[in-house]
């Protein structure tokens, strides 16, 4: 397969003091510390943003948290709306999103989980700059976690969930998996759907997730032992700084093994119109799986639309 024309730059993390701030918010909004439930009956069965408004919300040495129930719209210029840091057991769940910079933020932080929310133009801008913004789910040395069922469409979007730095353990392999993801505004020349691996990121998973024209990619491992993406589907149209729909290529000095990519289908045109479905820089040993893909697949654009 011919090879992706960009590098991929190295996401940079962000640098200096972290306060705890929660701004705008009252007592019924706050963040509570709660066991979890289990999933929701019906989680879309609320129309998209009607959910409580609520401010940014920043925690940094939080434990046993759970995120619920609320909307977080137009925050302004380089607002997270949610910001976690050295944080413990989080649950965000059940929230919707929109014209927010980035929407969910992890940072030196353990088993968080990110959960049936939805959202809307990630405004970004997407820029490699060290700020924390243009991403849905940006995970940033974080031990432990999911990603999961998640959906939203259209924003400046760098990747739409940033694995850096972070990961999971053998028994428990942090998991990205059941989302559905739709580009629509980007104009990133290294962004793309799911990233993985970055900043030598191991053991985790991205799995049974549904992209439509993410970004100039659709998934990648960009370093990091024992990622694996598997059983997704992933389609890309012809558009300015479309690039490819899945690569494997080490692009740190951290080891790159073990890694897997099985049972994808994956239809992805380059801007230039030619097929670029996948490749495989052969920087990373053998890659588990890579005949059992269906790089060609018959898929239709129409049926993978997000509906919010």
């Amino acid at each position: 397969m011919p090879k992706p024309d960009r590098v991929r730059a190295r996401w940079v993390g962000l640098t200096g003091a972290v306060l705890l701030v929660a701004l705008g918010l009252s007592a019924a909004t706050n963040p509570k510390a709660a066991p979890d439930p289990g999933p929701p009956a019906d989680p879309w069965s609320i129309p998209f943003l009607t959910r409580p408004a609520s401010g940014p919300i920043r925690l940094v040495g939080c434990r046993d948290v759970v995120i619920e129930n609320r909307s977080f719209k137009d925050l302004g210029p380089d607002v997270e709306a949610i910001h976690l840091e050295d944080c413990e057991n989080v649950i965000i769940r059940d929230n919707d999103f929109a014209r927010v910079a980035q929407a969910i933020t992890a940072v030196d932080s353990r088993d968080i989980r990110v959960e049936w929310n939805r959202y809307e133009d990630i405004l970004g801008p997407h820029a490699r700059d060290g700020g924390h913004r243009a991403n849905f789910v940006q995970f940033d040395k974080v031990r432990g976690g999911r990603i999961a069922n998640n959906k939203g469409r259209g924003g400046d979007t760098e990747d739409i969930v940033s694995i850096y730095a972070s990961g999971g353990t053998p028994d428990r392999p942090m998991l990205i998996e059941d989302n559905h993801f739709e580009g629509l505004d980007w104009t990133s020349d290294s962004g793309s759907g799911i990233a993985l691996g970055d900043g030598g990121s191991d053991h985790t998973i991205a799995r049974r997730n549904v992209l439509l024209n993410p970004g100039q990619a659709g998934i990648f491992i960009a370093g990091g032992t024992n990622n694996a993406i598997v059983d997704n589907t992933v389609y890309g149209e012809q558009r300015p700084a479309s690039n490819i729909g899945v690569y494997v290529w080490s692009q740190s000095d951290s080891p790159c093994a073990d890694n897997e990519v099985r049972g994808n289908r994956v239809r992805w045109s380059r801007e230039d119109g030619e097929s670029n479905p996948a490749w495989d820089q052969g920087n990373c040993g053998p890659v588990a799986g890579w005949s059992d893909n269906d790089w060609e697949a018959a898929l239709d654009p129409a049926l993978l639309r997000v509906e919010l």
